[in-house]
């Protein structure tokens, strides 16, 4: 079921525009998600923000020469694509950065570019390395045309009920709009799905109409400390 929704959602996400105001600066929502876990000394397991865009294939040779001279190159081959994978490991940082060039075997078919920022944790100074790594490969690979996503998992505590750090959340990123939907296959893991807008984001995707930027997962694993797995504007990873 899960596979389904996040199936449905994408198709949507791909007919739908995303509407973005173009700004100088970085965008901010994977930050925002983190000062509000500080805030509510909340621990981050991990994180995730990815950048995506469409490029033409004659685009691709220079870009696959342009990364393979500052990292090592891991080519993967099938049927549809040609993927071809490198990895900036900033350990010292926190996070890796991984870019992927995907060029597919049909000529009259767009290549992708995507960047995927991740790390477990999160300390004091990895906020600054992040901008600073972020910003550094926007300037240089992408155009205002790159669609972002970012996704980060906590946990409960124990102390704290799932109903009141939910609506700490829902209150502090002014969420209208909600929309819940429980998972109801016996094997899942997952308890609830969740989906609103809230206006401190700029960046959404229209469903039937409505604008949506925020999608959570609620997951049960055995005891009264549930996972939460938080995305904007949607979830594209499985969870």
């Amino acid at each position: 079921m899960k596979k389904s929704i996040i199936l449905a959602i994408l198709c949507l996400f791909v007919a739908n525009t995303i509407v973005a105001q173009t700004h100088d600066r970085t965008e901010n929502e994977l930050l925002d998600l983190v000062h509000f876990m500080i805030a509510e000394d909340t621990s981050i397991l991990e994180w995730e923000t990815t950048w995506k865009e469409s490029i033409s294939q004659a685009r691709t040779d220079d870009l696959v020469e342009m990364l393979s001279r500052k990292y090592h190159k891991h080519v993967t081959k099938d049927e549809q694509k040609i993927k071809y994978s490198f990895e900036d490991s900033h350990i010292y940082k926190g996070f890796n950065v991984l870019f992927h060039v995907i060029l597919p075997r049909q000529k009259h078919v767009n290549a992708e570019l995507i960047v995927v920022v991740k790390g477990n944790g999160w300390h004091s100074d990895m906020e600054k390395n992040y901008r600073n790594t972020v910003l550094s490969f926007q300037k240089e690979y992408f155009t205002s045309s790159v669609k972002k996503f970012a996704c980060l998992t906590t946990k409960g505590n124990g102390i704290i009920s799932s109903d009141y750090f939910l609506n700490k959340l829902t209150n502090y990123f002014q969420i209208q709009q909600k929309q819940t939907q429980f998972d109801t296959i016996e094997q899942s893991t997952h308890k609830k799905i969740i989906y609103g807008y809230t206006p401190v984001w700029e960046r959404k995707i229209s469903v039937n109409d409505t604008p949506m930027n925020i999608q959570i997962a609620v997951e049960e694993n055995g005891s009264d400390n549930p996972t939460y797995v938080i995305g904007t504007p949607i979830l594209i990873n499985e969870y």
